[in-house]
């Protein structure tokens, strides 16, 4: 009974179980377990390979990587912008606003911030700091997301300078065998003055000396201890940690870093405490800073004649006409007059009559709101600031300042196109004034009538010959400023007035070098434009417009001529004027479409008004020292008789 039951057992056993239960009568014979300890020792052996060919590879990687020289991680770099007596003005980059510095220029208080706030171990690791990659890690997982990188100094350098910014791991593989590398080939001060000449602190700036200008607008040789520490905390995150954006943040930041300079011994506490009391002070985000439409005039200039490869090398030298006091004092006078938001714009010229050197340039009253340049680049209707052409033609033509016109308040004249209506601005019938007087006060009747008499070609010929290079329409209405010039343009037309009739080119660049090696040098040479007699006529009328008409809010207390200009509906509103030796033009008004400026704070902007007072304001400032020059008198034409044949009957 007990066997039968066991056969039975054995039976079902064999239908349902595997092959290798069966008996030896027709059955297949089951195969050993393997034995754990076996697993194991392959798993071992397979792990050990992994890793072996892992370890060969990175070896291999390494000895394939070539570790650059220091002078092959050169970027792009700014080209330092001085005046015409050696001051600086500012620099001229690309994308990237860069000047190399020696480590020897970089204070010591600076060069200890970084460290503590990027890279505490720096003098210590061979280049990768597995502590640092430990630790990074751990907070990422705390976090759930990326918080901190782990990179050296060294491998931050190694990623701007030469592998990029990807994130795949063959680039951080690349990176951290290059750092290592890198640390046997290069000193540690090598290491570091190349990453405080690389690394980006934000506002375009990259390294230390483009960051200490952006920011606190001076060198990095004049950082002190709480500026250093701003700049070493803003480079974790450059945005978000600019003193403009977040002051709160980047204060805590900059607390931080002292915290750690003072915890390292690089700085005592008592000197961490003080520079933890100094104040957040920057300059303003996006400010265009210093003469920064006639630095970017200057650097289109010289990227078409000597090409971006050329101008960003590094080492460049470029002499500009500008004169820094100067340059100050035309910023400082437009900001003066305009100092209101809802403001209109402003423009202001200032030359050398005798060189044609550009000594002051605002291209409107804030680049970052308007880097447009108007100065250089406006075209804008002239209105009367035009009449000294139409002066200089009739003078040409032999008619004499003396020479007395028919001024009604309103006229009527027959042209080639029909009936010309023109009125004087102040309504008025001024009898019959000499040019003299006309000038003074702007008369339209008398204007309109002289160009007719010498001709609008006649006009133009002369505007062109003093400088106006803009296309000049030969009209009547020429005589009112109905063609568009540009304030540079008119500036230096005046420039020949003030020059005795010699035409010297407008210029803002005087020379490029690199080091001994000049690489470009401005050539112009001053011409004869107008007669020195025709020239002399022109500036004695519009010194009569400073002495005692329409200009005489831009009077100076010393031998000065200057024209007004307003256009029609208030536009446009102007005032050039010179002394013998300084010329300046001022346009005022809103750079889009035809808005008028007819109530701005309550009046009518003309060219006596604002624009003289801004030119004034900057003449006296820039003259300011200068001995009182009166100008060389001239002799005029004899007076002839004057002609009303071309007016018809006003109706």
């Amino acid at each position: 009974m007990r066997r039968a039951a066991a056969t039975g057992r054995d039976r079902r056993a064999g239908r349902r179980g595997p092959a290798g239960r069966q008996g030896a009568r027709g059955a297949v014979a089951e195969p050993r377990r393997a034995r754990p300890w076996r697993l194991a020792v392959a798993t071992a052996a397979a792990l050990v390979a992994v890793f072996a060919l892992l370890v060969a590879g990175i070896a291999v990687a390494y000895l394939m990587v070539a570790v650059p020289r220091p002078a092959e991680a050169v970027r792009a770099q700014s080209a330092v912008v001085v005046d015409d007596r050696g001051r600086f003005v500012g620099r001229l980059h690309a994308e990237a606003d860069r000047v190399d510095v020696p480590l020897r220029d970089v204070p010591r208080a600076m060069r200890d911030a970084v460290v503590a706030a990027e890279d505490r171990r720096f003098y210590r690791h061979p280049g990768v700091s597995l502590a640092a990659v430990v630790r990074a890690a751990i907070a990422d997982v705390l976090s759930g997301r990326v918080e901190q990188g782990g990179s050296t100094i060294t491998q931050q350098y190694v990623k701007n300078a030469f592998v990029g910014r990807d994130r795949s791991l063959g680039r951080k593989l690349k990176e951290a065998l290059l750092a290592v590398k890198l640390e046997r080939r290069w000193t540690k001060d090598q290491i570091l003055g190349a990453y405080l000449n690389a690394i980006y602190f934000g506002r375009g700036a990259y390294g230390v000396e483009a960051a200490a200008r952006a920011y606190f607008g001076k060198g990095a040789r004049s950082l002190t201890l709480a500026e250093s520490a701003l700049l070493a905390g803003i480079i974790r995150s450059p945005e978000t940690l600019d003193p403009s954006s977040d002051p709160e943040a980047a204060r805590a930041r900059r607390d931080r870093v002292l915290d750690v300079m003072s915890a390292l011994g690089m700085v005592g506490p008592a000197e961490a405490a003080r520079a933890t009391a100094v104040p957040v002070r920057v300059r303003a985000r996006g400010a265009g800073g210093f003469a920064a439409h006639a630095l970017e005039e200057v650097r289109r200039d010289l990227e078409a004649r000597l090409g971006p490869a050329v101008l960003y090398r590094g080492g460049l030298r470029v002499r500009v006409a500008l004169d820094v006091p100067m340059q100050r004092a035309a910023e400082r006078a437009v900001a003066s007059v305009l100092d209101r938001r809802d403001d209109p714009e402003a423009a202001l010229v200032a030359i050398d009559p005798a060189s044609g050197a550009v000594r002051a340039l605002v291209g409107s009253r804030d680049f970052a709101r308007r880097p447009f340049d108007i100065a250089t680049g406006g075209r804008r209707q002239p209105g009367s600031a035009f009449k000294p052409f139409v002066l200089a033609a009739a003078l040409e033509e032999g008619i004499a300042l003396e020479s007395r016109w028919p001024a009604p308040a309103a006229a009527t004249f027959r042209t080639a196109s029909g009936p010309w209506r023109v009125r004087n601005y102040d309504g008025r019938d001024h009898g019959s004034p000499d040019l003299v007087e006309a000038t003074a006060l702007s008369i339209n009747t008398v204007f309109a009538r002289l160009i007719l008499r010498v001709g609008p070609e006649a006009v133009a010929v002369v505007a062109r010959a003093a400088g106006i290079g803009s296309r000049l329409e030969p009209v009547p209405s020429l005589a009112l400023g109905t063609s568009v010039v540009s304030p540079i343009d008119l500036t230096g037309a005046y420039a020949t007035f003030a020059a005795r009739g010699m035409r010297a080119e407008p210029h803002l660049i005087e020379s490029v070098s690199s080091g001994a090696r000049v690489l470009y040098r401005w050539e112009g040479r001053p011409e004869r434009a107008l007669d020195a007699q025709v020239a002399g006529g022109v500036t004695a009328a519009l010194r009569a417009v400073v002495e005692r008409g329409t200009g005489r809010r831009a009077a100076l207390g010393r031998p000065a001529a200057g024209k007004t200009g307003t256009t029609e509906d208030h536009v446009d509103a102007w005032f050039v004027g010179y002394t013998p030796d300084l010329v300046a033009g001022v346009w005022m008004g809103y750079p889009e479409g035809r808005r008028s400026m007819e109530r701005v704070r309550g009046i009518a902007v003309t060219g006596g008004s604002f624009p003289a007072r801004i030119w004034r304001a900057f003449m006296i400032e820039a003259l300011r020292g200068a001995p009182a020059r009166d100008f060389e008198p001239e002799a005029s034409p004899s007076p002839e008789p004057v002609s009303s044949g071309s007016e018809v009957p006003s109706p």
